[in-house]
């Protein structure tokens, strides 16, 4: 169990609470017993003197005397059968005791040892065994435990209210935490409640917005390029076509991001293999620029995956090791645990944090969107795999582990 568990915390205070309860009424319970123990010898002495003092005197002086100290003279065979031997006194042998000790329904009886003399005594006094220490204890217990019970009762809800949140995590947005509980635990459930509702909107309001702006984007976008296509060709054709291509491509970047903070992946099972040629093929590559693509691949190695976002990611970092390896050529390393690309180029200009943020400034001056290494993160962390970078030899090597 979880130390740092409320409900690890509480079953300890629980613990600790009931150990309190124990040692307290065995500690009363001792202390009782102890008094009872110094009563009884008081008056068990104070027999003794009285038998002592009346051992010449005749039987009813010697039970009128009894008498007025509370004692009751009984035939010597009249010890009630249920009466209970009481065990001597450590410091007082039972040898040297005149008579033993019986107790039937709180009351003692003092039997005598002595040879022909042979009688029986009843204390008329009540034996103080303090019964209600026993219902005391069990009242505490009793209260104790009910109050244990209430309080994990009250805390179970939040064992549900964590899994909601887990599942709204998860990119779950049809979780419901709506309580009618008036505790605190309930308090938290529905303004948690009522902050999913909001971040839902939110999300809604912002995909609905960007996919809006993208579609009218998108429109004079592809009527542009139809009138280029129209046009003779020329230096400012060209130009125009380039500035139309890298509008593409932010729109196109822009809607992999909007998926990827939208939660809405689907995975599926997928061969490695197969999604680095859907990569290549995402290109457009010909084939003298495919030919510097070496593949060094276990084949039959698959994952689960967003195929649409992890084939943009595998895209991103094959362009990026194309556009700037130094000897033209890029390796493929397909494992069970990892894909690596890698290719030959100088150091970066910058830590390699700094890529992974979007609309990087060294990516603007090569036509590049600024986006790619940021989406290749988003995408890795989002599928749970991590992304390791390391410059060695004078080669970099990005690899997406998956274990």
């Amino acid at each position: 169990m979880n130390r740092h568990s409320i409900f690890f915390k509480l079953n300890l205070l629980f613990g600790l609470a009931l150990l309190m309860l124990l040692l307290l009424f065995g500690f009363f319970r001792f202390n009782t017993a102890l008094h009872e123990h110094r009563l009884e010898s008081q008056r068990g002495m104070e027999l003794m003197r009285l038998l002592h003092h009346t051992k010449a005197a005749s039987a009813s002086q010697r039970a009128e005397q009894l008498e007025e100290a509370q004692f009751e003279l009984l035939p010597a065979g009249s010890l009630p059968t249920a009466a209970k031997l009481l065990p001597a006194p450590r410091k007082e042998p039972r040898h040297r005791a005149p008579f033993a000790l019986y107790i039937d329904d709180d009351t003692y009886y003092f039997k005598s040892l002595i040879p022909h003399d042979d009688f029986l005594v009843k204390d008329s006094r009540k034996a103080d065994t303090f019964a209600g220490l026993h219902l005391i204890f069990l009242l505490l217990l009793a209260g104790l435990t009910a109050l244990y019970v209430t309080l994990r009762r009250s805390l179970l809800p939040l064992k549900g209210l964590t899994q909601e949140i887990r599942r709204f995590a998860r990119g779950d947005n049809g979780v419901d935490t709506a309580s009618t509980r008036r505790d605190e635990i309930g308090t938290i459930a529905n303004e948690f409640n009522d902050a999913v509702k909001t971040i839902v909107q939110l999300q809604s309001s912002r995909q609905l917005f960007l996919r809006n702006i993208m579609h009218e984007l998108k429109t004079p976008l592809t009527k542009g390029k139809l009138t280029l296509a129209m046009m003779e060709p020329g230096e400012e054709v060209r130009y125009l076509d380039t500035l139309l291509n890298r509008m593409d491509s932010l729109i196109n970047q822009f809607a992999r991001i909007e998926k990827l903070q939208s939660g809405n992946r689907q995975k599926e099972r997928r061969k490695i293999y197969a999604l680095i040629q859907e990569a290549i093929t995402n290109l457009y590559l010909d084939n003298a620029q495919k030919s510097r693509i070496e593949i060094n691949a276990q084949r039959e190695v698959q994952i689960d995956v967003d195929s649409e976002l992890f084939v943009s990611a595998l895209s991103n970092l094959l362009d990026n090791a194309l556009k700037y390896t130094a000897d033209k050529t890029v390796k493929v390393t397909i494992e069970p645990t990892q894909i690596c690309i890698s290719n030959r180029a100088d150091t970066l200009p910058q830590p390699i944090e700094a890529y992974l943020q979007p609309f990087i400034s060294e990516h603007h001056s090569d036509g590049g969107t600024g986006l790619g290494l940021y989406i290749v993160d988003t995408v890795v962390s989002a599928h749970g795999f991590t992304l390791d970078y390391r410059y060695e030899h004078g080669i970099h090597t990005f690899c997406i582990r998956f274990i």
